[in-house]
């Protein structure tokens, strides 16, 4: 990891601004700048998840306020997250394949499919935590909302970098 920074350092040290764009934009990007490009596409699929989430919860599957009986938000924080999830997987998808990641390992078809069955089986894992943590211990669904997204985001770089892109 330290001879990675180092190596990002030395480059950005060594090059002019339109070098340092052109390499940032690049899909061939060092390691840690397509880690950091994968994180903005992740934000905005990350954003595009919570603003839908939200408006869910507070609209169409109530499970904002804490006066609705726990179980009651947990079931409906689940339904909101599993509409947003197909939604920020999209946002997901076309960000990455336009800016982080090269395609062409699989086939278009293969490549999406793989794209969001990843995606669905990382967002299951942390959506199983997060009702359990509201259920079990009680915690507040923005929490546990957080939990979800963190589990998600770490899962899915590696399998998206590893198994579905050419790097």
């Amino acid at each position: 990891m330290i001879s990675q920074l180092s190596s990002a350092a030395h480059f950005v040290r060594n090059n002019d601004w339109p070098t340092i764009l052109a390499h940032v934009n690049s899909r061939d990007a060092h390691p840690l700048i397509q880690f950091i490009k994968y994180g903005i596409c992740g934000l905005g699929a990350f954003i595009t998840h919570q603003v839908i989430w939200l408006a869910l919860s507070l609209w169409a599957f109530p499970s904002i306020d804490p006066e609705i009986p726990k179980e009651v938000r947990a079931l409906n924080t689940t339904i909101s997250n599993s509409i947003a999830v197909l939604f920020s997987t999209a946002v997901a998808y076309v960000t990455n394949i336009l800016w982080v990641f090269k395609s062409g390992r699989h086939s278009r078809l293969v490549e999406i499919a793989s794209f969001f069955g990843i995606g669905v089986i990382s967002f299951g894992g942390g959506l199983l935590a997060g009702p359990y943590l509201i259920q079990m211990f009680g915690i507040d669904t923005r929490l546990a909302q957080v939990s979800m997204a963190v589990t998600s985001v770490l899962i899915n770089f590696v399998c998206r970098k590893f198994f579905i892109f050419k790097h």
